[in-house]
């Protein structure tokens, strides 16, 4: 039987917007839960939640014993700014994505050999993977490297060393002057990674992979794993964006990513992106919900506070 939850995360304490998702969601799911940083209030649906938004797939760990039920099929993980279709509900979800029933859904991998152009700040925190923070000793709480590596072999992911572009891109980042960012990556590749050279390459120490990672389908099979490394990559001090696409790697027996089932999502990942959104439904979530377009997943980000609540 299909049975899912909603549970919507917030990577920033705004308490305002759980009474607008109550009322966006309760008619079309009816268990919802929200990961709230440092909540102290009353709702029994909301359960509290203590990391920094970067590292936020410690909500996951630390909420597992609050939401998890063994009645429930899946685990539908959403930001409190990301709306999901109106057509999509508890009952018809699966229907409605494509997406197979023991199967485990995430926005799109992105392989770290494959990175080029402008640098990703987050790629060198994979290199560093046992040396992002002091004290977690979690070499033996994960599956072995071989082990991980076939993992993500399973799942059509490769693991292949890291050229410095891949790593530190080809272009100045706009915050630093050139020689700063020349002497940071010296710093890396001729010292502080020198172990982990190879061929003039850098070996990840563990294989790591990104993602989009804001809409999250994890399987009943999946969630105990998921959640367990989840909170192993948090306490390593992994950034979110790699940690919770290893952790469903690692997790999960089959992953589709948005691009194999019938519905995507609209990631808006420009200032002129968001404005233009907001524009077309003149900022009314009930002209976003009765003009939602229909092969859509979700809408992200959809700033609650900015839009009018007329429901």
């Amino acid at each position: 039987m299909v049975k899912p939850c909603l549970i919507i995360i917030f990577n920033h304490r705004y308490d305002k917007n759980i009474p607008v998702l109550k009322k966006i969601y309760s008619s079309r799911f009816t268990h919802i839960y929200f990961l709230v940083p440092f909540y102290d209030g009353a709702d029994p649906d909301v359960i509290p939640v203590y990391e920094s938004s970067n590292f936020f797939q410690s909500y996951f760990a630390q909420g597992y014993h609050r939401f998890f039920r063994e009645d429930f099929s899946h685990y539908i993980f959403t930001g409190d700014d990301c709306l999901l279709n109106p057509l999509v509900n508890e009952t018809n979800f699966l229907q409605q994505s494509g997406l197979p029933e023991k199967t485990d859904l995430i926005s799109g991998f992105i392989e770290l050999h494959t990175l080029t152009g402008r640098p990703w700040w987050h790629t060198h925190k994979a290199v560093d993977f046992f040396n992002n923070r002091k004290g977690a000793e979690i070499k033996r709480e994960l599956p072995s490297r071989e082990e991980a590596v076939k993992k993500f072999n399973q799942h059509g992911m490769d693991v292949q060393p890291l050229s410095k572009e891949n790593i530190f891109g080809t272009q100045t980042p706009p915050d630093k002057k050139w020689w700063q960012y020349w002497l940071f990556k010296q710093y890396h590749l001729q010292y502080k990674w020198k172990s982990y050279k190879k061929n003039g390459k850098i070996e990840l120490p563990y294989p790591v992979a990104g993602s989009y990672s804001d809409v999250l389908i994890v399987t009943k099979e999946s969630i105990y794993n998921f959640c367990r490394y989840c909170g192993i990559m948090a306490a390593a001090g992994l950034f979110v964006e790699l940690a919770i696409p290893t952790a469903l790697l690692l997790s999960s027996q089959k992953i589709m990513q948005e691009k194999d089932i019938r519905l995507n999502g609209k990631a808006l990942w420009s200032a002129e992106e968001v404005e233009a959104v907001e524009k077309t439904f003149n900022k009314s979530l009930s002209q976003l919900m009765s003009g939602f377009p229909a092969g859509q997943l979700y809408y992200h980000p959809v700033k609650l506070s900015k839009w009018n609540n007329d429901l």
